[in-house]
């Protein structure tokens, strides 16, 4: 009886919160679309060599890297300054966003191109053979489709158009998987990293088209220079940022693919696929978040609430990293995933770890677009990325995929330990202006 009331006031307690209800309708679709890669690793692995794993590993780290810098941080304004106006100003925020990253994608990119600038790029990125000319076209149409893909999200989150986001992400996981699949099991004799590569990008593609008609239908066709100055503030410190993580959050790979092989990087990138769970979880829930973190003008009541989720968040993570161990353990050993990914095991707690910290690391950076200090993430961005640069080098060539594992962990340990500081400073200081007792 007792046990009873307690799931009663559990209940009760949770069906009004609006975070929850998100996560309850959206959550558990988000993440599966991004899981079901992971769900059917086993099936991939059967159906790419060692090798190919490797080197489409690679080649996805660096489609989703430069999306992130592609994006140029445009999804921040959009998320600040949706809920701050009514319909119409509205539809012009999201035409003057989409000119802005339509526009700057365009400088970026076609002189990219058209000058072959992306095959000096690719001579730094592989130390290993890779035939970039049979991936170009591929990988750019990746690249162009990731950067819109994110932002479609970020609108549907922002704007709580969540019957659309769930319809997105369910044709994203029936269609892409089993197209892939298929695509890989019936054309053996080609290569498989261009197979998935084409089959994952052109349903995301077909499928971003289908769905963006709602983004479309709420624009109005008008560009505002003030808005697009306000929008570029907040932005570019975040552009800038993105572009220090790629130092970050891509160096372990970058110096892994220089001192080992397309075979070492795939002992590593299955367990970052494993280890991606965490943040796959933590996008899915800092998009649900953020756009009730901004539309709380109460700071007190934002801080008490960030510090019972970090609470909860680190314990959560936790449990399901054990999870993730045990579960990568058992299918190895039952065979399900062949022995000679064994190595796999051993690199996965410290990725895993390490996740943790980075997953953790947006909930206080939320706090610089709350205040509009993004530019915050500038030079944090720079500080770290030369410590992670100097372990790198240090690290990786003498202790390989652990140094590289190790190097990830130590970085992003370092960006929350900042970003901590940061923050409460910040918001001690606000306090004290605004409450002089309570700062105090």
């Amino acid at each position: 009886m007792k046990a009873f009331s307690l799931v009663k006031v559990l209940i009760n307690k949770y069906k009004n919160n609006l975070l929850f209800k998100r996560l309850l309708t959206v959550l558990s679709i988000d993440i599966l679309v991004k899981l079901s890669g992971i769900i059917l690793l086993p099936v991939y692995l059967r159906l790419m060599t060692q090798e190919e794993y490797g080197l489409y590993g690679y080649l996805i780290s660096i489609i989703l890297t430069l999306s992130l810098v592609l994006n140029f941080g445009l999804y921040i304004p959009l998320s600040k300054f949706y809920h701050d106006y009514d319909s119409e100003e509205k539809g012009h925020l999201l035409f003057t966003i989409f000119a802005l990253l339509a526009g700057i994608l365009l400088c970026v990119i076609l002189p990219v191109y058209y000058f072959h600038w992306d095959y000096h790029i690719v001579k730094i990125l592989f130390k290993n053979p890779i035939n970039y000319a049979y991936y170009r076209n591929t990988v750019l149409l990746a690249i162009i489709v990731s950067v819109l893909n994110f932002m479609l999200i970020n609108f549907f989150f922002t704007s709580e158009k969540l019957t659309y986001l769930k319809k997105y992400n369910i044709w994203r996981i029936i269609s892409i998987n089993l197209i892939t699949v298929a695509a890989l099991y019936l054309l053996k004799n080609k290569d498989s990293v261009r197979v998935r590569l084409e089959s994952t990008y052109i349903i995301e593609s077909i499928l971003f088209l289908a769905f963006s008609f709602a983004y479309i239908k709420e624009m109005k066709p008008t560009f505002h220079k003030k808005l697009a100055v306000a929008s570029l503030k907040l932005a570019l410190p975040i552009m800038v940022s993105a572009i220090f993580g790629i130092v970050i959050n891509f160096g372990d790979k970058f110096f892994l693919e220089k001192y080992g092989s397309f075979k070492d990087l795939s002992y590593y990138y299955l367990a970052v696929s494993c280890a991606s769970v965490i943040p796959t979880i933590f996008i899915s829930f800092q998009n649900a978040w953020l756009p009730l973190f901004l539309k709380e003008k109460d700071l007190q009541k934002n801080i008490a609430k960030t510090n019972k989720l970090m609470l909860r968040l680190f314990v959560g993570l936790s449990l399901l990293s054990i999870c993730i161990v045990v579960f990568l353990k058992i299918i190895l050993v039952l065979g399900i995933i062949q022995n000679k990914y064994l190595q796999s095991v051993y690199i996965l707690p410290i990725l895993l770890i390490s996740q943790i910290f980075s997953a953790l690391v947006p909930l206080y950076t939320n706090y610089l677009v709350y205040f509009e200090k993004t530019y915050i993430t500038s030079i944090t961005g720079l500080t770290l990325c030369g410590i992670s640069f100097g372990l790198s080098i240090l690290l990786i060539p003498r202790f390989g995929v652990y140094g590289a594992a190790s190097v990830s962990l130590i970085s992003n340990m370092s960006y929350l330990i900042i970003y901590y500081f940061i923050i409460k400073t910040y918001t001690k200081k606000h306090l004290i202006l605004k409450y002089p007792i309570a700062g105090q």
